[in-house]
């Protein structure tokens, strides 16, 4: 590609430098018409031959620039085009399925004297198409290496990792208070624990009538409780995963009083766009009471494994607790 780009401005600097001698040859002939006047067919010969560069030389600097802008005009035109006829089936192959008027509400309370805090979040979404049934998976594991397992599975709605060691099956650590399918309410079928990739797992399944799946467009909702262990770490990250692409997507935090933030920060790096660049909005929802809450909106569609993290600062963790205020 570089070596083109000079051959082409060689060819240009060439064609401007010919050019140029033209003019000049032209411009010397008008002058030696002028010089021998007394010389009639001589002074015609001249100012016909002179006349006649210059208003080549001239005529062809203009269209020789009017040339290069209508050829660069059409090849990004070209490039354009091309691009969107290779790109625009992709585009819509990733579209499909993809979950509109995405909302994650999450709130952060309810510090025990054990380390471990309440982690209530709400989740809502439009879905074209809806499995037979909803599925919900928490895994106790180190890593999230196990839920690869589930990459292309669209029935896991949602799905949670907790601190190895906990019980799974406790419904303190992880439980599902609520699912709804366009304002209905589903019934719940026990829990049932597995294991995923060799980490102990619980899922919770929620099926979905015949009828219900094939009335169209879907509205989904549900909550979500799990326990997340805070201990006396100052720095605190409360992590959003998409594991479907969205087309518009708002995450809010809100964080309790027992928790003792200091600074709430939203951190929007490891996000994965589609198309250009949208509205982002992110920052702290109340100027005023930074430390309370956090939001991130985005009207750019956003790809399966984009990411928000929200970071809490307590500051002296410790202190706080002890009702020490802010140090």
């Amino acid at each position: 590609m570089a070596d083109q780009r000079n051959v082409i401005a060689e060819v240009r600097r060439t064609v401007r430098i010919y050019n140029l001698l033209v003019l000049v040859v032209g411009a010397v002939a008008l002058i030696l018409s002028v010089n021998r006047a007394h010389d009639d067919v001589i002074v015609k010969s001249l100012e016909i031959v002179g006349t006649t560069l210059v208003s080549a030389a001239l005529v062809s600097f203009i269209f020789g620039q009017i040339t290069i802008r209508d050829t660069t005009l059409q090849v990004n035109q070209a490039i354009d085009h091309a691009l969107r006829e290779v790109l625009e089936p992709i585009r819509e192959n990733l579209f499909t399925g993809a979950l509109t008027r995405y909302r994650w509400d999450c709130h952060l309370d309810g510090l025990e004297a054990d380390g471990y805090a309440v982690q209530a979040m709400r989740v809502s979404y439009q879905v074209p198409e809806i499995p037979r049934e909803l599925r919900f998976i928490c895994v106790s594991s180190l890593t999230d290496e196990p839920f690869s397992v589930l990459a292309s599975d669209n029935r896991y709605v949602f799905r949670w990792q907790v601190d190895d060691g906990l019980e799974v099956m406790d419904r303190e650590s992880f439980r599902v208070d609520r699912v709804r399918v366009d304002g209905q309410q589903l019934q719940q079928v026990p829990p049932r624990q597995t294991v995923l990739r060799g980490s102990p797992a619980v899922e919770f399944r929620f099926p979905l009538s015949e009828p219900r799946r094939h009335s169209g467009f879907h509205s989904v909702e549900f909550c979500v409780v799990a326990r997340k262990y805070l201990g006396t770490d100052r720095e605190i990250r409360v992590q959003a995963h998409l594991f479907r692409p969205v087309l518009d997507a708002e995450y809010r935090l809100t964080v309790g009083e027992a928790i003792g933030a200091q600074i709430l920060n939203t951190q929007v790096s490891g996000l994965s766009r589609l198309g250009t660049g949208g509205l982002t909005q992110h920052g702290r929802t109340h100027p005023a009471f930074g430390q309370t809450a956090a939001h991130a909106i985005f009207t750019t569609p956003l790809q399966t494994g984009s990411s928000v993290v929200f970071t809490i600062d307590r500051g002296n963790p410790r202190r706080t607790a002890l009702g020490g205020g802010t140090p």
